[in-house]
């Protein structure tokens, strides 16, 4: 192996510089060269545990949705249309977020072809999630709300 030229380890310094590197290690069968930093932080392995950190929270967001999905009972259309809260415009909604609503109890209307169907649950529980808003287009099978089952 030819002598490493002086102008080829300087680039390697600015190398080790822009990167924050400490150590730089090349090795040949019969020569090595190690350069060795000194002032440069040694951050690569702060931003590596940063994350691994920032990985780890996100593991325990994503487990706790999905227990949290686990609880919740999806109240899904059975037919296309428009999906509407209300019986009309000048009364409150049939549900909002929070309310307490039984099997049977209506929880919503979809027009269809000038048809208003009402929507009733198939399930008791709390609702915690309504998906769709007020007078927007509603699909076959899409989620009109999540209920919390007790």
């Amino acid at each position: 192996m030819k002598e490493f030229e002086t102008d080829y380890i300087e680039k390697l310094i600015d190398i080790m510089k822009n990167n924050e590197l400490t150590e730089i290690t090349l090795e040949d069968s019969d020569k090595s060269l190690i350069i060795k930093g000194n002032g440069f932080k040694p951050i690569i392995k702060e931003k590596i545990v940063e994350e691994e950190i920032q990985t780890s929270i996100q593991e325990e967001k994503t487990t706790e949705q999905q227990e949290t999905k686990k609880k919740l009972v999806p109240i899904i259309s059975n037919m296309i249309g428009l999906y509407f809260s209300k019986p009309s415009p000048n009364e409150k909604p049939f549900v909002n977020v929070g309310d307490e609503i039984k099997e049977g109890q209506t929880v919503c209307i979809i027009e269809t072809i000038k048809l208003m169907n009402k929507i009733t649950s198939e399930i008791s529980g709390k609702v915690a999630e309504i998906c769709i808003e007020d007078g927007k287009p509603v699909e076959y099978g899409q989620v009109i709300m999540y209920v919390e089952q007790e």
